[in-house]
């Protein structure tokens, strides 16, 4: 990723964090669940927590969400919420990605999508180019790997 479109995600999730009282983490992770970028309000007190741990569970869910929609028909997943004792996970699509929003409970649910709404198509511009010309270097490293003319001497 470019220096300038890591800025610019640091930028958008630090704008998210601080759009209202409430909001702890803004997560983007990739199709895996691999953490891309973050930004939180806080730290965790748990030492087993962490923000991958959560990016990685919360791709997993959406996953399985997607998934879900396509088997009953529904089409594709627009917004996941999911509500627990003492905070929401808001997660949508972002391109090849995931937006993750964790909250206190007390947030206004209209206000954070129509965050996600507003964040979401410029993360997923960043977060598709990004991802773009990584696998486009993947698919060149391994069709050198596999080539007739690759030698291991």
């Amino acid at each position: 990723m470019s220096e300038q479109d890591e800025i610019m995600l640091k930028k958008i999730l630090t704008t998210i964090i601080n759009s209202t009282a409430g909001l702890k983490y803004a997560i983007i992770i990739d199709e895996t669940g691999i953490t891309i970028a973050s930004q939180s309000k806080f730290t965790f007190s748990d030492k087993n927590a962490s923000i991958e741990k959560i990016g990685a569970i919360a791709g997993a869910v959406f996953s399985a969400g997607e998934e879900q929609g396509e088997i009953l028909g529904y089409g594709g997943i627009g917004l996941q919420i999911s509500e627990f004792d003492k905070g929401m996970l808001f997660l949508i699509k972002v391109g090849n990605g995931a937006l993750i929003l964790a909250t206190d409970l007390n947030v206004q649910v209209g206000f954070i999508k129509a965050i996600l709404k507003k964040s979401g198509p410029k993360i997923a511009v960043i977060l598709n180019r990004y991802l773009q010309t990584d696998q486009e270097g993947l698919k060149e490293e391994l069709k050198e790997l596999f080539s007739p003319d690759f030698s291991t001497s």
